[in-house]
């Protein structure tokens, strides 16, 4: 290879006498900075570090203004200087200024300081808005608001009853729904106007349900004792009257101080299965279910249905979504490849979604048990029966599916009995995990929304510390199999 020509003596001068830089040498002499430091060595004459000769040059009060005032990255203020990012940070970092955190950065390249403290709390305060919904008037992410709360140490409400976006109502609200829905109210009207109930005082039949110490419900407490009359003066006090839960304030039902209770004690052995179930989970047989009077003809008297005769379909996810999300410890549903459910008539009495799960290594021929959910109104034990009829099917309709495989977790108290039952094989066990919970949200984030961010500084427990997020160890999963 042949040498580089430079010019040896004015290299000497450009470097030595004017204190030039091997770069701004390399430019004058037309080659590259590597040939200028070989030559400088091989002349004897020491290579100064690059950032001698240009930050002794540089104030700290120039990187801070440019940085700070002027509100500049780090990329923008090391060309502005012509040095690297580094010398920027150090720079910063010895002078005790420092740099930016995430959050600030962030809302400086957004334009987040153009919106201004005052019109977010005159929105939160005067108007009463969540901070989601504040977020959202403003175009920018559901954090937004809160993490602005944070850095001025402003007071925010507690994330609960009405003040939570997804509030669905409280007692009053959920009792209101069930007097007020028309199923039972036409149920109420049938069952009264078969009693033909007179008024003790004009003696006149009442066919309208504002009867103030009787309420004819006896469909409800049909085995009760209580006789369905007016009851004495020395007696009304064992009337349940003005009871949210049960009728609005115009109505009463008469029963004993003992079945009385027992109500509130949760015994409600002799009460209808629709008061049950409502009682169990009224918004969702309120709003969600497709109950009608033919589907509670299937329960017994304990509010509960016996799978006998029932079919296995394949359903979409619409069907099962609001039954996962009351029944299923986890309460959403993951993607899936199939879904059954087993109805009896029309009324789901289990569910099992198969898919790949969130193991991206699991083979073709392989499909996850992601979900399996036996209703609240079903009679135990059902899980074996149901997962050997849906085994049957995929080995019918799915022939390429050669095994099956699902995971107990530790953490929720399930240690795979229904498997062992099913005769499933055990093998081993994943490794202990952790996740993030949100203290102000309420939301269980998975472990992967702390790791590091490309470009930004900070390690996994740092970002975790400044949202504010707890790490919550979690338990290993067992996991089993079974070959098809």
């Amino acid at each position: 290879m042949r040498p580089v020509k430079i010019n040896e003596s004015l290299l000497h001068d450009l470097y030595v006498h004017l204190e030039l830089t091997a770069k701004e040498c390399a430019k004058i002499l037309g080659v590259s900075d590597t040939s200028i430091c070989r030559r400088l060595k091989k002349l004897g004459i020491r290579v100064r570090p690059p950032i001698r000769g240009l930050m002794t040059n540089i104030s700290d009060d120039q990187v801070i203004d440019l940085y700070w005032n002027n509100k500049l990255s780090i990329c923008e203020t090391a060309k502005k200087l012509g040095v690297s990012e580094g010398c920027v940070k150090k720079r910063l970092n010895k002078s005790g200024k420092g740099t930016r955190t995430v959050r600030e950065g962030a809302r400086l390249w957004r334009g987040s300081d153009e919106i201004l403290d005052d019109q977010l709390i005159h929105l939160y305060d005067v108007c009463g808005w969540s901070c989601e919904k504040i977020s959202a008037h403003f175009n920018k992410s559901s954090q937004f608001t809160r993490h602005r709360f944070i850095a001025m140490g402003k007071e925010r409400r507690k994330n609960t009853g009405k003040n939570n976006g997804s509030w669905k109502g409280g007692i009053n609200d959920i009792g209101s729904a069930v007097r007020g829905c028309a199923t039972s109210l036409q149920w109420r009207k049938d069952a009264f106007s078969k009693q033909q109930y007179k008024s003790e005082i004009s003696n006149q039949q009442i066919r309208e349900l504002n009867c103030h110490h009787i309420y004819p419900f006896h469909v409800i407490l049909r085995s009760s004792i209580t006789k369905h009359t007016p009851l004495p003066d020395e007696y009304r006090s064992l009337a349940i009257v003005n009871d949210p839960r049960f009728y609005d304030g115009q109505n009463g039902l008469v029963v004993s101080k003992e079945e009385h209770d027992n109500i509130e004690m949760g015994k409600l052995d002799q009460a209808h299965p629709w008061w049950k179930i409502w009682q169990a989970y009224p918004s969702f047989a309120i709003n969600r279910s497709d109950f009608n009077d033919m589907d509670f003809d299937l329960f017994n008297d304990k509010g509960m249905i016996r799978p006998t005769d029932y079919s296995i379909n394949i359903s979409p996810v619409g069907d099962i979504k609001h039954i996962i999300r009351y029944e299923h410890y986890l309460g959403t549903i993951p993607g899936s490849k199939l879904i059954l459910v087993a109805r009896q008539k029309s009324v789901i009495v289990g569910i099992a979604t198969f898919g790949k799960g969130t193991n991206r290594n699991i083979p073709d021929n392989t499909w996850e048990l992601t979900r399996l959910c036996i209703p609240f109104y079903v009679v135990r034990p059902f899980a074996c029966e149901f997962l050997d009829r849906c085994y049957g099917y995929i080995r019918e309709n799915y022939p390429q599916i050669k095994e099956l495989v699902s995971f107990a977790d530790s953490s929720v108290g399930h240690n795979g009995g229904i498997y062992r039952m099913a005769k499933w094989a055990k093998n081993g066990q994943t490794p202990p995990s952790y996740a993030y919970f949100d203290p102000a949200t309420f939301k269980l984030m998975h472990k992967s929304a702390c790791r590091r961010i490309k470009g930004v500084d900070k390690t996994e427990r740092e970002l975790a510390d400044e949202r504010g997020w707890i790490r919550i160890p979690l338990t290993h999963k067992y996991k089993y199999s079974l070959i098809l």
